[in-house]
């Protein structure tokens, strides 16, 4: 037994060797664990599920203002919230309702932006704190309090106008495919296609969505190109969850289970796996090649830093002339210098 294990160590040392997206899913899981990432969309998924509601109202809120001008927003929003939680938000039995949201929305805006701001704000300080765990960023690097919550309050614009956009650009783009299909006759034999045009824009959509969100609330010192590809990877990861949970959801609409728990069961759940694909995707750039090529030379570079400092101290003491030799040197030619103009102005 122990020969096989050892063989079969050897040989999937020699897979990762051969093939590279192998070992980079391996150093992916590795640092994933390292890091405990787990843990880290856990308290994500705490401040995500806290901050949900308000961040909804605000939303709402917003887009009211919007709509006077833009009569279209307020269902982009709708269709934008439907996109990323799927079956949540309607007016059916066991969804959020949009009446209830646009009321919490009036009442934002009488108590206060700020107040709903601030608590709104708790998921992307979770998600930048854990993204700062997960970049390996150093302590004394990482942001201030005031300036943190500025690159929340960024991001959460900068994720909510990919959003509307990415909606708006989809919804374009499935109306004007559908007019060209049906005006060559072909609607319903090519539905397919509109489908997957969907899922492709999706996923474009969410690989901005993940960069801007990595970007802006972690900076990490990584090439871009690897960030994107983390990103894309997050897309896909959050494509995928987004077509299961619609499934699910339709598959549990009706069932007593589904009543007994509600919706913020289904919520926590869904806020779980979103945020262990974040953690996944931030692992993946973290140990891309260049990446980790990077940060070895900068350990390098400051491994020979700290050598040459380690020289300099270790000189021999007859080479060191320290402050205290300087000083008392100074302090005894000045001495007898006085002492010189003293003897002369005697003699004279």
């Amino acid at each position: 037994m122990a020969g096989a294990a050892e063989r079969a160590k050897v040989w999937f040392a020699e897979q990762r060797t051969a093939r590279p997206w192998l070992d980079h899913t391996v150093r992916m899981q590795q640092h994933y664990g390292s890091v405990k990432g787990n843990t880290q969309a856990g308290a994500v998924t705490f401040f995500g599920f806290l901050s949900f509601f308000p961040l909804l109202a605000l939303a709402f809120f917003a887009i009211g203002w919007i709509a006077r001008v833009y009569p279209d927003a307020q269902q982009q929003l709708v269709d934008a919230i439907t996109g990323i939680f799927p079956g949540m938000i309607g007016s059916g039995e066991g969804e959020i309702s949009i009446d209830d949201l646009e009321g919490a929305a009036s009442t934002a805006g009488i108590i206060g932006l700020v107040g709903v701001l601030y608590s709104g704000l708790g998921w992307l300080s979770g998600m930048r704190e854990s993204l700062l765990v997960v970049f390996d960023e150093p302590a004394d690097e990482q942001p201030s309090f005031v300036k943190g919550k500025l690159r929340d309050l960024t991001a959460l614009v900068a994720i909510g106008a990919v959003l509307f956009t990415s909606v708006a650009v989809s919804s374009v783009l499935n109306a004007f495919s559908a007019d060209v299909l049906a005006l060559v006759g072909l609607g319903d034999e090519l539905a397919w296609l509109l489908r997957i045009l969907t899922i492709v824009v999706g996923i474009l959509a969410s690989s901005v969505l993940f960069t801007v969100m990595f970007r802006l609330l972690a900076e990490p010192d990584i090439p871009r190109i690897d960030l994107w590809k983390g990103a894309l990877l997050g897309a896909v990861g959050f494509e995928v969850l987004k077509q299961v949970a619609g499934i699910l959801l339709a598959s549990t609409k009706g069932q007593p289970a589904f009543q007994a728990f509600g919706i913020a069961l289904i919520l926590l759940v869904w806020i779980n796996y979103f945020s262990r694909v974040v953690m996944y995707a931030a692992s993946w750039a973290h140990t891309s090649t260049s990446a980790r090529l990077r940060r070895e030379q900068a350990a390098a570079e400051e491994e020979v830093r700290l050598a040459a400092l380690r020289v300099d101290l270790d000189k021999p003491e007859d080479e060191v002339i320290t402050v205290n030799q300087a000083a008392a040197r100074s302090f005894a030619l000045g001495a007898a210098t006085v002492v010189g103009f003293g003897w002369l102005f005697r003699r004279g």
